[in-house]
């Protein structure tokens, strides 16, 4: 492969609604630019994912990140709906993913 090209690899990602998207990864800190009817996402390291409503475009090698988005964007749904019927959503562990809901 020439020295100018980077080896990228397509992950399966289905994310329909793009504002939770956006928020999860700016939970995480990453940047998010709209490019179309996608989304640029660059992580504090620089590394840089293309998500489309199916599928992320990722380097080779870097698909941990995806499974990073998609925890996030797992906990933004959920806190979406808990504050929609009136509940709070808090983390029960470090690795965030266990979930205290409660209602007061």
């Amino acid at each position: 492969m020439p020295c100018w090209m980077t080896a990228t690899a397509t992950v399966e990602l289905k994310a329909a609604d793009q504002t939770l998207l956006t928020q999860a990864a700016e939970r995480l800190g990453w940047t998010v630019l709209p490019e179309g009817e996608a989304l640029r996402i660059q992580t504090p390291d620089g590394i840089t994912l293309l998500v489309s409503a199916q599928s992320a475009v990722i380097p080779r090698g870097q698909e941990e990140l995806v499974k990073t988005l998609q925890r996030s964007y797992a906990h933004q749904i959920l806190d979406s709906v808990a504050s929609r019927f009136g509940w709070t959503l808090e983390s029960a562990d470090t690795s965030e993913s266990n979930f205290v809901l409660t209602k007061f």
